[in-house]
């Protein structure tokens, strides 16, 4: 692979079409998605890359369906993606150790995203119209009526374009500079997570969701990649870590040290680094996602999965609607709210009943272990019930 080099500008050309603010997944797809637009975009990131990022690292079956429907060649490129462990089994172990084995329709995988989120920017390195602002820390977004315009401050350097989509995280500012969200923990979760090495017990292609009576109404998980390595965390509702007073970081060296069926396979286990925490604002509300001049993707859009914690491919999905729509807003030359929220419109009917029902189920499930239980064995029993969880929750 080879290195991408954020653009010199001269004060001429500060002026761009559209301004991506950061290039993860949902910001590195919309630019694909505005490949051969004839747009002018500027792609941006605090960050230079290979970088890493906090997360669980899996990535939904569906992924390449999405990179193929911007172009075929893209979804063939994955299959040469050498830095990804293939999974087609996700095993759930309910309190007390009773566990169901579901297969996948089609398989998954598993992928630092250091390394995952690397290729998806070199895919973009093909498209002649995006121009890159690597290690750019974003400090101000504004939005000019009066010029029709966004305005974005990085590096002490203005940028103007018609469109600013802020694909730039949990904690976006793109998202806090153009619209009002109050913070609620009960639509926000929490996790951490570490990578251990030498972890015994795994299943080929397999990867696990622990329920556990001392961390509910959070799960545990084991995620397998490459080279003997997993990642293994702790997720929960924000809302239940505030009311419980929960130290995540303490919880999850308890399951690694003291819950018989966990400890017995990191005996000889390593850590690789440190415990490290990250947020998760949950699809389980509908928030404003556009504006005049500006739309937000992924988990700037609070679109991550109440139940499974899963987001990287709501935030692919979201850049390419997002990407696809600003050219709609240049063919139209409008770029209202009124006109925006047709993106708002499409991301909704895309996730809204599936993160609205998982989010009804983390509620009403995960505090109820006996439930658990009845569910994992009555899957165990019968093959309708392991697909409906393979439908509904993977």
């Amino acid at each position: 692979m080879h290195s991408l080099h954020h653009t010199s500008l001269t004060s001429a050309a500060k002026y761009f079409d559209i301004i991506i603010v950061g290039a993860g997944p949902a910001g590195s797809t919309c630019a694909l998605a505005l490949a051969d637009s004839g747009l002018r975009v500027a792609l941006m990131d605090k960050s230079t890359f290979p970088r890493d990022k906090v997360c669980g690292d899996a990535i939904a079956s569906y992924v390449p369906k999405v990179l193929a429907s911007i172009n075929p060649s893209f979804e063939k490129q994955i299959d040469t993606f050498e830095e990804r462990y293939v999974v087609d089994t996700y095993r759930i172990v309910a309190p007390g150790g009773k566990r169901v084995d579901v297969k996948l329709t089609k398989s998954g995988f598993i992928s630092k995203r250091m390394d995952f989120d690397n290729f998806l920017l070199e895919l973009t390195a093909s498209q002649r119209n995006i121009s890159y602002f690597l290690g750019y820390n974003v400090t101000d977004v504004s939005i000019d009526e009066r010029s029709a315009e966004a305005t974005v401050t990085a590096n002490g350097e203005v940028f103007k374009a018609k469109i600013v989509i802020g694909c730039d995280g949990a904690q976006t500012l793109v998202g806090k500079k153009t619209r009002e969200l109050k913070h609620d923990l009960s639509h926000h979760s929490a996790a951490v997570r570490a990578y251990y090495k030498n972890v015994g017990g795994m299943s080929n292609g397999t990867f696990e969701l622990h329920f556990i009576n001392e961390i509910l109404p959070g799960y545990f998980w084991i995620f397998p990649l490459n080279d003997n390595i997993v990642n293994v965390g702790i997720g929960a509702v924000s809302s239940s870590i505030s009311k419980g007073k929960i130290n995540l970081r303490e919880s999850l060296k308890h399951v690694i040290t003291s819950i018989p069926s966990i400890s017995e396979r990191f005996e000889n286990a390593e850590m690789i680094g440190t415990i490290k925490g990250f947020g998760l604002p949950l699809g389980s509300r509908k928030v404003t996602m556009s504006g005049d001049h500006f739309m937000l993707c992924g988990d700037a859009a609070s679109l991550i999965d109440p139940m499974t914690g899963e987001g990287i491919g709501q935030a692919m999905v979201s850049g390419r609607y997002a990407g696809w729509h600003a050219i709609r807003c240049f063919e139209r030359n409008d770029f209202s709210s009124a006109f925006m929220v047709e993106y708002d419109q499409q991301v909704h009917a895309k996730f809204w009943k599936k993160h609205r029902r998982n989010y009804l189920m983390q509620k009403y499930l995960m505090n109820r272990p006996a439930l658990i239980k009845g569910v994992v064995s009555a899957a165990s029993r019968s093959k309708a019930i392991r697909d409906f969880l393979t439908d509904h929750l993977m």
